[in-house]
């Protein structure tokens, strides 16, 4: 059996594979020359390729032949490529990801240690938590849901009654993501009661 006929379909049994688990990648398989120097016997029935050692970019193929009755190791290099999004520049704790901050550019995912994201719309407005350097890919661990309410500002506190809504003005106690419950104190009373922040500025109470 033809080294190149062994060779072309490990490379197709390793495409299928990683094509599954992200069909969304770009993937590229180099395959590791079999030696061409082995005698293998025309193999009577359909080659059985399993993929036993296939994490990170070096993967092993086993070839198993079940008629006549023979096996060998082959080894090839593989790339997983997809949009990622990555910074324009270096982003600064606590700022604010804007369009113009972000991009989608092509990277080896199976080179990456953490997650990532593939979606403009997921970063757009989140919170830097950590400085971020020029040309990064960015991973969950770099952001947050940005505050809608700082400790110390300004709110407006809006209390429904059925189809009345009351609002009043009112001093955050303290920072608050969208759907988090904090603290306020209503101006006009001095009363401190909790609310939900349910938008930039504006707190909700029962």
């Amino acid at each position: 059996m033809s080294p190149e006929t062994i060779e072309q379909q490990v490379h197709d049994a390793i495409l299928t594979e990683f094509n599954t688990r992200l069909p969304e990648s770009r993937v590229e398989v180099i395959i590791n020359p079999v030696n061409t120097t082995l005698d293998l016997p025309r193999c009577l029935t359909p080659l059985e390729i399993t993929l036993p050692f296939s994490s990170g970019q070096r993967i092993t193929a086993r070839v198993n032949c079940h008629s006549p009755v023979w096996s060998l190791f082959v080894t090839a290099q593989v790339r997983q490529l997809m949009d990622v999004i990555v910074t324009n520049r270096p982003l600064p704790r606590n700022s604010r990801i804007s369009a113009s901050d972000i991009r989608l550019s092509e990277q080896d995912v199976i080179r990456m240690s953490g997650d990532y994201f593939v979606r403009l719309e997921d970063v757009i407005g989140q919170q830097v938590r950590r400085p971020i350097g020029n040309d990064q890919v960015i991973t969950s661990r770099m952001i947050e849901t940005a505050l809608a309410v700082t400790r110390g500002a300004q709110v407006s506190i809006e209390a429904r009654r059925g189809s009345l809504v009351i609002r009043t003005p009112g001093i955050a106690l303290e920072d608050g993501q969208l759907g988090q419950q904090i603290r306020v104190r209503n101006e006009q009373s001095g009363t401190e009661i909790r609310g939900t922040v349910i938008g930039n500025g504006m707190i909700q109470v029962q």
